[in-house]
């Protein structure tokens, strides 16, 4: 057995291979904070509530923690930030571990083989995500996995572009980042991210309406859709307005960061779109629109929206962590018969 596992800011999912399907398991990548009572504690236990007590506090992590905070009227608080572990949260790190420990489970056999997603360096901010890249494989080492680290983008390629011989440009759209890769049989050409996605729109649009960024949040991931027919003044409009910004700065990068690669004008590839954030209706659409009206100086056959975006890194994680599995151990040297003693 193999697992893919997909290391995001707004959600942390895993991937792998039962039979003929391939089974996912998800949480969100928050938490919130509650005042601590024998009662309440009793009551999430009983509700299955993923959740940490910690002196006076308790901890309600995961898909719960959105509940949490708008019946509560708090901020749900992220251990990611940017696409990496948050500097700024000091319960970053056991935050972190108890949600991929449910993610991801006990390995199925010592050293089983997990690849875990990890962002390029973004072009446009100084961060490093070296700390937490080394970070999430002590985890999962911790856990008995053997863990290894994917690029976000590549594992976009090997989950959305195997008839394509593992070729062209893919691009995942997260919550902390939006990462790029362009790949020429399943080698990278270009590689980079950006220190924006979908939670730069959420902040952006929350401040320009006045509305909590939770809220923002839930606007769009209920039934957003980008048709540009809502009214500027409100959350929607806004969204339209900051996704379509995204977009143009993503495209803006990619055209630069092509002709830096000095990628070959002759290559025609299709662009696949994934991840959390292009999950709105008249995204794909909107894109495409946008990438014709850059001067990209290869050729796109061109763009795709997969079926199921949320999925895609970990599915991606999960074809490399299988074929890595299935290749062959090196044969050891034969070693050289001892001489006999006189």
């Amino acid at each position: 057995m193999a697992k893919g596992l997909d290391v995001g800011t707004m959600n942390i999912i895993s991937a792998q291979q039962e039979g003929n399907e391939t089974v996912f398991v998800q949480q969100r990548n928050s938490f919130v904070e509650i005042e601590y009572s024998d009662m309440a504690e009793q009551m999430l236990s009983r509700s299955d509530v993923l959740h940490i007590r910690k002196d006076d506090k308790v901890y309600v992590v995961g898909d719960d923690a959105l509940n949490f905070a708008n019946i509560f009227n708090k901020e749900t608080r992220r251990p990611m930030q940017h696409g990496i572990l948050s500097s700024d949260e000091k319960s970053a790190i056991p935050m972190m571990k108890l949600i991929i420990e449910q993610v991801v489970g006990s390995p199925d056999h010592p050293n089983e083989k997990i690849y875990f997603s990890t962002p390029a360096d973004p072009i446009d901010s100084d961060l490093s995500t070296l700390y937490h890249q080394k970070t999430i494989e002590s985890f999962l080492d911790e856990m008995g996995y053997d863990a290894e680290p994917i690029n976000e983008g590549m594992a976009v390629i090997y989950s959305e572009l195997a008839d394509n011989d593992f070729t062209g440009l893919g691009i995942s759209f997260g919550a902390g980042m939006t990462n790029v890769t362009l790949a020429y049989y399943a080698v990278p050409v270009m590689k980079f991210s950006v220190a924006r996605g979908g939670d730069w729109i959420d902040e952006q649009a929350a401040q320009a309406t006045g509305t909590p960024v939770d809220k923002v949040t839930s606007i769009k991931e209920e039934d957003f859709e980008l048709d540009f027919t809502t009214d500027v003044g409100g959350v929607e409009g806004a969204l339209s307005i900051y996704y379509e910004n995204l977009l143009d700065y993503v495209i803006d990068l990619i055209q630069r960061e092509v002709d830096e690669e000095d990628v070959e004008e002759g290559l025609d590839v299709p662009v696949v779109v994934t991840g959390g954030t292009s999950t709105p209706d008249g995204f794909t659409k909107l894109f495409e629109r946008h990438l014709e009206e850059a001067n990209i100086p290869f050729s796109i056959s061109g763009v795709s929206h997969v079926d199921e975006p949320m999925y895609s890194v970990a599915r991606g994680g999960l074809v490399a962590a299988r074929s890595d599995e299935e290749q062959p151990a090196e044969e050891e040297p034969e070693q050289e018969p001892e001489a006999a003693e006189d």
